[in-house]
């Protein structure tokens, strides 16, 4: 697996800021010669961000990052506008490994470049999420949502330590309303440190919280697996597989190993094709492949 190296919020947060105060002194003239009351600055920071949403959830990410500029430029703390700018670095960050690890598998110097430069728009985002959660206050809604980005980004630089420390943050938040996904990461970052016990806790939690939330049940059938609860992982991964909501390529190859073990050869080779299909060219289908091969191997031999 590529080790990816330690991030570095605080460098990203100076950089952020860098951009900041640029923008404070080329959007809309000079900061000291704004004459506008606190309100007028937090009406204009709001209608900024609200185009930047709509550029960014029409695909205009340069255009959003511009606006929320402009909107930063005017109130600094503005915890919306630092938080979908780290959506957006983290979405930039999220296509260039999708690129190269789920569409091509690439391997080589050029494909170790781009990593670095996902690696970075990740230390941007979580620093923007940072941002945001300071702005955030102690009731805000919103608090949650930035902890528990800022966990993603953690567990994306396989950081567990300071993913845990943010998912308690975001659960502790009174008024998160998708605590799920916080309780999903929380399990996963348990998984990742080989503690199954407690990742199966949380895990368990997301998924009654939220039976529709795919990630979350994903995650469980793959503890399950790793538990030698072979049975209980192909029950939970066959309803991923089966909602059209949860494309999710790595739960066919789960599916497909849970069937292998509990002697369902057919079924283990339609769930590794079906692995491949989703993503022919992707590192995972490279696995996949290999698992198909060893379950016709299975099926074609003799029984007794």
């Amino acid at each position: 697996m590529h080790k990816r190296s330690s991030p570095n919020p605080t460098g990203a947060a100076a950089a952020i800021g860098l951009a900041v105060a640029l923008a404070l002194g080329s959007s809309l003239g000079c900061a000291g010669s704004d004459k506008r009351s606190p309100e007028d600055l937090r009406e204009s920071a709001d209608n900024h961000y609200e185009i930047a949403l709509g550029s960014a959830q029409t695909g205009s990410m340069d255009d959003a990052k511009k606006q929320l500029e402009i909107a930063l430029a005017s109130v600094p703390d503005h915890g919306n506008a630092h938080y979908l700018f780290g959506l957006i670095k983290l979405h930039e960050g999220r296509t260039i490994i999708e690129f190269i690890e789920s569409e091509m598998c690439l391997l080589d110097e050029a494909a170790e470049a781009q990593r670095m430069r996902a690696d970075e728009l990740h230390r941007q985002a979580h620093a923007s999420f940072s941002l945001a959660a300071a702005a955030y206050g102690s009731n805000d809604p919103s608090l949650g949502r930035a902890y528990n980005s800022m966990a993603v980004v953690s567990l994306y630089f396989h950081d567990y330590e300071r993913a845990q420390a943010e998912l308690e943050q975001a659960l502790a938040a009174q008024f998160y309303t998708e605590k799920y996904s916080a309780l999903a990461n929380l399990g996963w970052a348990y998984y990742e440190r080989g503690d199954l016990v407690r990742a199966t806790t949380e895990l368990r939690q997301s998924v009654l919280m939220n039976p529709d939330y795919c990630v979350g049940r994903y995650r469980l059938a793959q503890v399950y697996l790793d538990y030698k609860l072979t049975e209980d992982a192909l029950e939970q991964i066959e309803r991923v597989i089966d909602d059209e909501r949860c494309p999710i390529q790595d739960a066919h190859r789960v599916a497909g190993i849970a069937r292998m073990r509990l002697g369902f050869g057919t079924g283990a080779s339609e769930a590794f094709q079906s692995c491949l299909e989703l993503a022919p060219r992707s590192c995972l289908a490279n696995a996949c492949r290999q698992f198909l091969t060893l379950s016709a191997a299975d099926a074609r031999q003799p029984a007794g």
